[in-house]
């Protein structure tokens, strides 16, 4: 009973997503939500579904050791999964480290070259996007680098998919999720990121509505969840989903961003912990 007692006096105490998606910060997300404290998920899902029905490019996959990072493609998918549901046409937008992940949805791949300004335009113009979604993407600093969490830049193995997303965004609503400052759409939070004795070079590349999160999948997931609770639907994926497609894109080879192997975890966090978020987030939805 006391544990339980416990339990329901920490979920009392959570008054927002962030409360949830933030827990367990290593990498100084928790600084920025003290410069900004907003409900940044709950802002951003409000202003996407004053949007019309259409098209949705999702931006992930982010290069860690020869592969996509296990933080991005699972909550790009199950964002797309939920926008699918719920009447949009969700399209990824990522390179070849993802390659054949996202088998239910169209997914457009950007060489690592990149494309002419024309073709990115053309590309536009063809799906006619609402909305421009990244989550764990890794995005130009100041200097036109790809920068990683230990401060490596991974040009070389980074499609600027992002040139496409700036384009778009001229045009259409923007959204990034990130954990640690790099991704796109983290530019919005410059003022603080700019302190280099917490951040690395960040991503200068702003969105209208930026969501931040301890890991980026988290973000997504919280999205999907206040989607749910806003228009009684049910979204959120279970943890034996989420389990399983996560086993999905780790027998492709897609590794930890931490540990920099081919594991069943996320940005080296307990796999348990992902349940405890999931967990958290159904009863955000109920409350």
């Amino acid at each position: 009973m006391v544990k339980y007692l416990h339990v329901k006096a920490f979920m009392s105490s959570l008054k927002s997503i962030e409360d949830i998606i933030l827990q367990h910060s290593t990498r100084g997300m928790d600084k920025i939500q003290k410069h900004y404290p907003q409900e940044h998920t709950k802002n951003s899902v409000e202003a996407f579904l004053k949007l019309p029905k259409g098209v949705v490019f999702i931006y992930t996959g982010f290069y860690v050791a020869g592969f996509a990072e296990t933080d991005g493609p699972l909550g790009a998918y199950f964002i797309a999964r939920s926008l699918d549901d719920l009447g949009y046409e969700p399209i990824i937008i990522t390179d070849e480290f993802c390659e054949n992940y996202f088998h239910d949805f169209k997914t457009i791949y950007i060489p690592l070259s990149g494309l002419e300004k024309e073709e990115y335009h053309a590309i536009l113009e063809k799906y006619q996007p609402i909305c421009h979604l990244s989550i764990e993407r890794c995005g130009q600093n100041k200097e036109g680098l790809y920068l990683n969490s230990r401060g490596v830049n991974i040009k070389e193995f980074t499609a600027p998919v992002d040139e496409l997303f700036k384009l778009g965004n001229q045009s259409a609503m923007s959204i990034g999720i990130g954990d640690g400052g790099n991704e796109v759409g983290m530019g919005s939070f410059a003022e603080v990121l700019s302190n280099k004795e917490d951040f690395l070079d960040y991503c200068v590349i702003p969105s209208d509505y930026p969501i931040i999160a301890s890991v980026s999948n988290w973000g997504g997931y919280g999205f999907i969840a206040e989607l749910e609770k806003s228009l009684h639907v049910e979204l959120l994926p279970s943890f034996e989903e989420v389990d399983s497609y996560l086993s999905f894109i780790v027998a492709k080879g897609s590794v930890d961003g931490i540990k920099r192997e081919s594991v069943k975890s996320v940005d080296g966090k307990e796999w348990s912990i992902e349940k405890e978020i999931l967990n958290a987030l159904q009863d955000y939805i109920k409350g």
